[in-house]
């Protein structure tokens, strides 16, 4: 099993902190020195960390002051990297809970059989959830996983709830990049009631191939996001 790289362990551990209040808006985080001191890492690899907490609007750095904890940003999904779910949510005191809808090895439709580089019909793991903010029904999200790539996923608990996180730690997978599209829909019928809203409501469709390092495609999902739960974007120069 792959070990996470430390400055992914280390935002991990700083997003966990901030999440919790024991690292509180404007709080002033550790130089860069003392933090790798802290971890017993290089400072570049403190400072990878800290730009993926930049990244996501949850820290900023004050010329010759240091680094700190920014107020709590706007309530939305935040897509500057490859992350779970709960990763993407940009407000520090936000609540991430899921309902599993499906959880069970199907054989792969058409569509998803040609994401994820399979045969038409080949064994995949299926997983739908209703993923909720605060207790409230904010997306639906229908992955599907090459059984090959990680046999017993759905008959097991997800780690702390996140497939992402599965797939990396119990079946060693590191995750690279994905290509993702997203459109303006209308909700069906079974969307619309797993949301909780009317049939007709509009939503914002997703549909995300996943692939490891290899370039292999390991997931593909269709998502249904309610428009009181944005995606949010930083954009920066090039």
């Amino acid at each position: 099993m792959q070990r996470a790289p430390m400055y992914r362990v280390i935002y991990d551990d700083l997003l966990s902190q901030i999440r919790s209040g024991a690292l509180e808006p404007d709080a002033q985080l550790p130089s860069e020195p003392d933090l790798a001191k802290q971890y017993g890492v290089s400072r570049m690899t403190v400072r990878q960390a800290l730009d993926m907490l930049r990244a996501d609007d949850l820290v900023t750095r004050k010329q010759g002051s240091g680094t700190f904890v920014r107020e709590p940003a706007r309530r939305g999904r935040r897509l500057t990297s490859l992350r779970s779910f709960s990763d993407e949510l940009a407000e520090a005191s936000t609540h991430v809970s899921s309902e599993t809808i499906r959880a069970e090895v199907a054989a792969a439709p058409a569509k998803v059989a040609a994401a994820l580089d399979v045969g038409p019909g080949d064994q995949v793991n299926r997983l739908t959830r209703v993923r909720r903010v605060d207790g409230v029904a904010a997306a639906l999200q229908d992955a599907w996983v090459p059984y090959g790539v990680a046999p017993g996923l759905v008959r097991e608990p997800l780690v702390e709830g996140s497939l992402y996180r599965t797939l990396s730690e119990r079946y060693g997978i590191e995750l690279q990049w994905a290509d993702q599209t997203m459109t303006a829909t209308l909700l069906a019928a079974d969307e619309a009631r797993l949301l909780g809203v009317q049939q007709g409501a509009p939503a914002l469709h997703g549909q995300r191939t996943t692939y490891s390092r290899s370039d292999a495609p390991v997931e593909f999902t269709y998502g249904w996001t309610l428009p009181e739960f944005p995606l949010l974007l930083r954009i920066d120069t090039a």
